[in-house]
């Protein structure tokens, strides 16, 4: 007797958990172990998302380079920052180099040196992190601009203000000798074009390998989409 009496009691247990869980369902309560599951499920996904290995960002940062797409995409990469930033700056040092007397401070000789003269790593490094496709390209065309931004500079600058050991102003000398000699420019121009290439291309490597280093996080608008969301959610409850 008191077997049948205890299991009346826990079917009619059930029945009450049951009846009260369909209530809760109908005014939009949600149990906590509902209300938690999604938290941790997140937490585990950003935990193992951020927890990327440094092997396993290094492999996967690798990758053939579309070479034909980045072709197509050439246009496109011209009108964007990735292209005028780096340009600005070339600009700006080369315009500001030749003006009289400018070439005599140390401030001049080292933004020439590092923007302007062979191999012009800083300045296809800048454009190949600015863009995820056509970094290489990007490369490229920038060293042969910075070599024709030297070439300017040691035209039109007044060299005599360096001293006659002075290396800025040895290696603007040797580009305008070189560019009287066709054989010796068409070395050059090779010779920065592949330098601004490969420097281009590491960049973009080195894009990829801290974005897949780093965890993916919403954009501010992203996060004011999902605050919107959630207060209209909670109105119409």
């Amino acid at each position: 007797m008191s077997k049948s009496t205890n299991a009346e009691a826990r079917a009619e247990a059930r029945r009450r958990s049951r009846i009260a869980a369909k209530e809760r369902a109908e005014r939009g309560d949600e149990p906590l172990e509902a209300a938690t599951a999604p938290a941790a499920q997140t937490a585990t996904g950003q935990s193992a998302q951020s927890s990327l290995g440094f092997r396993a960002a290094f492999r996967g940062s690798f990758g053939v380079a579309p070479i034909r797409d980045d072709l197509r995409q050439l246009p496109h990469l011209l009108r964007t920052r990735a292209f005028f930033v780096p340009l600005a700056a070339i600009a700006v040092t080369t315009i500001a180099a030749t003006q009289q007397g400018v070439l005599s401070t140390s401030v001049a000789q080292l933004a020439v040196q590092s923007i302007l003269l062979p191999p012009a790593f800083v300045i296809a490094f800048l454009a190949g992190m600015l863009t995820r496709r056509g970094s290489w390209l990007l490369g490229g065309i920038f060293g042969v601009i910075t070599y024709g931004g030297a070439l300017l500079v040691g035209s039109v600058a007044d060299l005599s203000v360096l001293d006659a050991t002075n290396p800025v102003r040895a290696f603007l000398e040797q580009n305008v000798a070189h560019a009287k000699d066709g054989g010796a420019l068409a070395g050059d121009l090779y010779g920065v074009a592949v330098s601004g290439i490969f420097a281009g291309a590491f960049a973009g490597w080195y894009g990829r390998f801290l974005r897949s280093m780093s965890p993916a996080r919403p954009s501010s608008r992203d996060l004011r989409r999902r605050d919107a969301a959630q207060r209209k959610g909670g109105g119409r409850r």
